[in-house]
């Protein structure tokens, strides 16, 4: 259905003399210490009239876009270079770039960044609960850290004195486990549990885990 979409739409752009764009969704797989990313949006002009990129814009500002000039005769084509900077964010991201041309001005096209950055640091689980009544036994957190990344545990700490950490390095540099385990249970409460890394260097990541007894 997407493909049926895509032709139509590029068929529909061709038409209006609207330009043509290769590949207007483009998905990358990366890892923290790689920074950024760059996507190159190649198009070509399909109309018989000159097209002048009269706009383009992202739709944030750690996402950056360029080209080498704005007008383009029938039949040529150019590229628009798209760089989007980490900064520290981790999971899937998703950038839009809007560009707007003289041939459809009030129809701008939408071009699709996704990337999807590796966790440099794991945590299961991220909520261990105790219901009140419960014996007060520990419970575990695992700690993983990615085979490749920089990252390092700093420290943990619990914001409520009331419920106890105690933080076990299982493989060296790789592999933790927090052991978490409250004073009482009589009673409903809540903490969270702290996990400083030291990457990246500039923005250093904290992870929380929630605890409840309730």
């Amino acid at each position: 259905m997407k493909t049926l979409l895509f032709l139509l739409c590029a068929f529909a752009g061709s038409a209006f003399g609207q330009l043509a764009w290769d590949n207007p969704e483009q998905t990358f797989n990366s890892k923290p210490q790689d920074e950024s990313v760059v996507a190159k949006y190649r198009f070509t002009n399909k109309g018989k009239e000159t097209i002048k990129i009269q706009n383009v814009a992202t739709s944030c500002g750690c996402t950056t876009a360029a080209l080498t000039k704005t007008e383009y005769a029938p039949g040529e084509s150019g590229e628009i270079e798209a760089k989007f900077t980490f900064a520290g964010r981790t999971g899937r991201q998703e950038k839009a770039i809007t560009v707007t041309t003289s041939a459809a001005p009030q129809q701008p096209t939408i071009l699709r960044l996704y990337v999807n950055i590796e966790e440099p640091v794991k945590i299961q689980p991220q909520v261990v609960y105790w219901r009140v009544g419960d014996q007060p036994d520990p419970k575990t957190i695992h700690i993983e850290v990615a085979d490749d990344s920089p990252a390092k545990i700093a420290s943990v700490q619990s914001d409520n004195p009331a419920v106890k950490v105690q933080l076990t390095e299982v493989k060296p540099g790789k592999e933790y486990e927090v052991q978490v385990t409250p004073a009482s249970v009589t009673q409903p409460g809540a903490a969270t549990v702290l996990i400083r890394t030291d990457y990246p260097r500039d923005n250093p990541q904290t992870k929380y885990v929630y605890v409840r007894i309730r």
